[in-house]
């Protein structure tokens, strides 16, 4: 149960010590086994996870809510992992094309 072990303050945004609960591994190798990032040649799973992520915790409504959101400043977006905030039409595109 080394899950939810007491460790130091790291001044990590809250949504960063959520997804760092799921491991980037194994999200990969779903991805892998399933072609997931088959039709997606820049926006990939891992980016819509966090996105998507964020829009659930955030309660979003729409797409452009998440893609302002993310994209408040560059630090949270390399906190997040994210090279760039997903632009709205990129998210719409690949939620279309991931079953």
């Amino acid at each position: 149960m080394g899950l939810f072990k007491r460790t130091k303050n790291t001044n990590k945004p809250l949504l960063r010590q959520i997804l760092d609960l799921v491991p980037r591994w194994m999200l990969t190798r779903c991805c892998e086994k399933h072609n997931g990032d088959k039709c997606c040649s820049r926006y990939k799973t891992y980016d819509q996870f966090v996105a998507l992520t964020f829009g659930q915790l955030n309660k979003c409504f729409t797409l452009t809510d998440i893609s302002a959101g993310i994209g408040v400043s560059q630090t949270f977006i390399s906190d997040l992992g994210l090279s760039q905030s997903p632009a709205r039409s990129t998210m719409s595109d690949g939620n279309k094309k991931r079953s």
